[in-house]
């Protein structure tokens, strides 16, 4: 079980065995990525514990201004900073392969033996091997290890 008194250690990055990394940073913010092959994503938010032993991830959407003609509207960033962009930029950050918001990170992490456990959709959590996205002969980790 976490107390606060280690929480320090829980501060830092985070990979498994599915093209995720987790960074999480002191002042409660987090860093979220997923890799596979051609395509990516990310996010940023904050992050808290709660009952010393479960982390909950809180994103926060970048967005950039969109104004075309008369319209303006809020759509998702590209990247990390908020701009203002026109139809073209917009455009071609659609057709990437990558961009915020793809694959998102889990919402609630169990802090135990200096790993991050995410929980499945029925809500159990996963500390056991599953089935490989890229292969389905192979098992793959699904919890986070600095």
């Amino acid at each position: 079980m976490l107390n606060f008194d280690a929480q320090e250690k829980v501060y830092g990055d985070y990979k498994n065995e599915f093209g995720e990394r987790l960074i999480l940073k002191t002042n409660h913010t987090f860093e979220y990525y997923w890799n596979f092959d051609l395509a990516s994503s990310w996010n940023v938010g904050t992050w808290e514990i709660k009952n010393k032993r479960y982390i909950y991830l809180t994103i926060n959407e970048v967005q950039d201004t969109l104004k075309s003609g008369n319209k303006v509207e809020m759509v998702l960033s590209p990247d990390k900073i908020s701009n203002e962009i026109d139809i073209n930029h917009y455009g071609l950050s659609l057709i990437s392969g990558g961009g915020q918001n793809r694959s998102l990170p889990p919402k609630k992490l169990l802090v135990k033996n200096k790993k991050l456990f995410t929980f499945s959709k029925s809500g159990k959590i996963q500390n056991k091997k599953i089935k490989s996205v890229i292969n389905a002969k192979v098992n793959s980790k699904p919890w986070f290890k600095k």
